[in-house]
């Protein structure tokens, strides 16, 4: 019999030859990650428990096809209208990061993954370009990935959950609009100073509370005719036990957390600036140019304001107040409203964010002075109030920290050459290797006399073939089988694509590589990974 062409790596190729051969069928496993996401911890309908309750038992009745969980994308208070997959905090990082680790994403409902078309259509094309991963439903049989008509089975689900969620959002605006212009209550939380209660139509409407209004008019007297600051009220306000105004209306998910509520001195000058103080009705705006939003009293079409309540106020306090505040304070804001490097420039101490802080103040001479600055913004408790800031008050001035971590950067990886990330399907080389361990038993079995290739002829043959199949083998042996990354040089040097890139690409760079650049009192620490990608 001929055993020459056998080499070690086949232990199932030798013990085949004194047993006839059997092959059994491999299920191949489909790593399924699990996607959970809701808009409010309190839905319980849609909790994330039941969720993951039920995305488990689908993986378990689906076992035998190979089904198995490898991981769960848990988002909670998300909006699926607002955020897309990738967008998301756990989904994002399984999709960019950890796309080689799973074959399938399962979500309870649909809605629950996506609620907008052009989303799901970008879905569909990375699951193309990541070696064609699959999505499924719990809740909904018909949602096929496996047909033929699966992209457009699935466009048609993005697109009636699209519509629901169009149709939601028109039915609440339709509501406010038509009681825009009304002096009922539209609903939601009315300032400080005033409650809502049902009129005799049935309607809501506002009314002063008359404790709270007492509040406001002390801290104004306080403010008004003494040298106490805001800081000092707030701290007072809070020995004594005075509710806040979210505090005495929280949340039912605020009262679970065991989460308490503190006067400050900027939730003071915010809220005695609000002209809803004076019973206008209110309503919130973007503010122009801007990527934040304020409150502005409502105009009508004849270009009156609308009072909904008495004001707490005359027109003769409410000046003095605003007059007061204006004198009093300080402006505090980044001139573009954005923080360079915002995830990848940390605090060393606490490891948390550093924030631009432009402190604008006008001076006697009437012109305007800026002072700018890097600092830690981690909040902590101090006497009970919230401050921003770790204990250590890390704070560095923008230029020096931003060159100092362009310096650190480029000194370690400016010389290097880019490389690009490119997502690659494993083979299947599995079924082929089993193929063969199966042919080669056979094929040395007609070798014997009086079988197929039993004469000397014919036993050339055959060893060719073996050979053949020997070398296929330990070739398909060598393979990667699983999904994988790999990288490929760009032809440049980090330092080349960081003159000639915009900031915002440079920081979305950075934050995908996980780049961390920690900042103390007098030194510095870079963490980066072993490789930088694009």
């Amino acid at each position: 019999m001929y055993l020459g062409c056998i080499p070690a790596k086949f232990p199932q190729v030798t013990a085949a030859i004194d047993a006839p051969a059997t092959f059994v069928g491999r299920v191949k496993p489909v790593r399924v990650l699990i996607g959970l996401r809701i808009s409010y911890l309190t839905d319980e309908s849609t909790s994330l428990e039941r969720q993951l309750f039920d995305a488990r038992k689908y993986i378990a009745d689906r076992a035998h096809l190979g089904w198995v969980e490898v991981g769960v994308a848990r988002d909670a208070h998300v909006s699926a209208t607002k955020q897309s997959p990738m967008e998301r905090a756990e989904m994002g990082h399984w999709i960019t990061e950890k796309a080689p680790d799973f074959d399938l994403i399962l979500f309870w409902k649909l809605d629950r993954f996506i609620r907008k078309v052009m989303d799901m259509q970008d879905m569909l094309r990375w699951a193309e370009d990541h070696g064609g991963k699959s999505f499924a439903s719990v809740t909904e049989p018909i949602f096929d990935m496996t047909g033929p008509f699966r992209h457009v089975i699935i466009a048609l689900f993005s697109a009636l959950a699209e519509m629901e969620a169009n149709n939601t959002s028109m039915r609440v605006s339709s509501f406010r609009e038509s009681n825009r212009e009304k002096t009922r209550w539209a609903g939601g939380m009315p300032v400080y100073g005033y409650e809502v209660y049902k009129g005799e139509d049935g309607a809501a409407y506002l009314r002063q509370n008359p404790h709270q209004v007492n509040v406001l008019r002390e801290i104004v007297n306080r403010l008004l005719t003494g040298d106490e600051s805001h800081a000092a009220i707030a701290d007072d306000l809070n020995a004594r036990g005075e509710p806040t105004p979210r505090g005495s209306r929280p949340s039912k998910r605020i009262v679970e957390s065991g989460r308490q509520y503190k006067w400050t001195a900027a939730g003071l000058r915010k809220l005695l600036g609000n002209e809803a103080l004076m019973g206008w009705k209110m309503e919130t705006r973007q503010v122009a140019g801007k990527k934040y939003y304020e409150t502005f009293p409502i105009i009508t079409g004849e270009g009156q304001k609308i009072r909904v309540a008495d004001p707490i106020f005359t027109e003769d306090e409410w000046q003095a107040l605003q007059g007061y505040l204006k004198d009093r304070t300080f402006h505090v804001s980044s001139p573009t409203n954005i923080t360079p490097f915002l995830e990848v420039i940390r605090c060393g101490y606490c490891k948390g964010k550093m924030r631009l802080h432009v402190m604008r103040r006008t001076l006697k001479d009437g012109s305007r002075a800026e002072y700018a600055k890097f600092r830690c913004v981690n909040p902590r408790l101090v006497d009970g109030r919230t401050k921003n800031g770790c204990e250590e008050q890390v704070s560095w001035e923008p230029g020096r920290l931003l060159a100092t971590f362009e310096h650190h950067l480029m000194e370690e990886f400016g010389d290097r050459d880019v490389e690009e990330r490119i997502y690659v399907a494993g083979e299947d080389t599995e079924g082929r290797m089993s193929e063969i361990e199966e042919l080669v038993p056979h094929l040395m079995a007609d070798m014997e006399p009086g079988r197929r290739y039993g004469t000397p002829l014919m036993r050339k043959t055959a060893e060719a073939m073996i050979d053949k199949l020997n070398a296929e083998y330990a070739e398909l042996s060598g393979k990667p089988t699983g999904d994988r990354w790999e990288y490929r040089s760009l032809g440049k040097t980090w330092r080349e694509l960081w003159e000639t890139t915009e900031l915002p690409d440079l920081e979305a760079l950075m934050r995908r590589n996980g780049v961390r650049f920690y900042v103390y009192t007098d030194e510095f620490e870079l963490h980066i990974p072993e490789r930088l990608k694009i």
